[in-house]
């Protein structure tokens, strides 16, 4: 009796030690200076899921000092998530190329208590600087190479890609042939695994906004229908495209936060700064 009682307690406690699962989820708050009362009651209602299209964002008139002083009063991270990069559902064997580079090292992304994500990125040419700007239910993930917050317990995903801009990006087979060869194309999100096939791209009337269509393939080689909205943004030089979506048969029911997200996306160019002159 007594060497059964000792594997029992040996197989307990193995499995103590057990990790549940892959992924997960951490909330900091780490303040660079001393919060207002009025910033601390925004965070404490940190768990309401809705978007809030009230909450101030930056502008074309934004100087960069403001910007830069705006990051510093707010949660540097309100949700930080672990999960993997790459291939559809963030399980690829190599993380994508988004052509997301940072500015400098004060500038990595940001996401605040109200979702909103922050960011100061390299145009094409690597000489200006370009703000970036959009508001997500879901956690911005530290771990990636790019931009991108994903929900890590469905589908859904937003993330930014940044492309040279050409004359006619807005004629539909151009800008189908630009995903090819970035967002679909092997070393993109979602090409990882084989060339998707049945690519539909088709532009909204009143917007700029693409909606995307196209089956993928999953690290076990099964095929996903998928769909996309697509909002370009451009910078001079620079194509920046904010890319949200999620499998076909979720779409619809995703489709009233996936607006939001779209319509709060801001792209402009970083105002000068003597700092950077230097």
């Amino acid at each position: 009796m007594r060497n059964y009682a000792i594997d029992f307690s040996l197989i307990a406690l193995s499995s103590f030690y057990i990790l549940p699962s892959f992924a997960f989820v951490t909330k900091t708050c780490t303040p660079l200076q001393k919060v207002p009362s009025s910033a601390v009651a925004a965070i404490a209602q940190e768990g309401n899921d809705e978007l809030d299209q009230s909450s101030p964002s930056f502008s074309k008139k934004t100087t960069r000092a403001a910007f830069l002083q705006g990051l510093l009063v707010t949660t540097v991270s309100a949700e930080i998530a672990v999960a993997f990069d790459g291939g559809v559902g963030g399980l690829g064997k190599t993380k994508p190329i988004t052509g997301v580079e940072f500015f400098e090292e004060s500038s990595i992304p940001i996401q605040n208590a109200q979702g909103i994500v922050t960011a100061e990125i390299k145009s094409v040419s690597g000489k200006n600087p370009i703000l970036v700007e959009f508001q997500t239910p879901w956690p911005l993930l530290p771990t990636t190479s790019g931009l991108e917050a994903r929900d890590i317990r469905s589908t859904e995903s937003a993330f930014v890609q940044v492309l040279p801009a050409t004359d006619s990006w807005k004629d539909r087979k151009v800008f189908r042939d630009l995903l090819i060869n970035s967002v679909l194309a092997s070393q993109g999100k979602y090409g990882a695994y084989g060339t998707p096939t049945d690519i539909k791209v088709k532009p909204t009337k009143d917007s700029d906004l693409f909606v995307v269509t196209f089956t993928s393939y999953t690290p076990a080689m099964r095929e996903s229908e998928r769909q996309l909205w697509i909002q370009p943004k451009q910078v001079d030089d620079t194509l920046v495209l904010l890319i949200v979506g999620t499998t076909r048969a979720r779409f619809a029911s995703q489709e009233a936060s996936f607006s939001k997200i779209v319509n709060s996306f801001l792209a402009v160019a970083a105002p000068e700064s003597r700092l950077r002159a230097r």
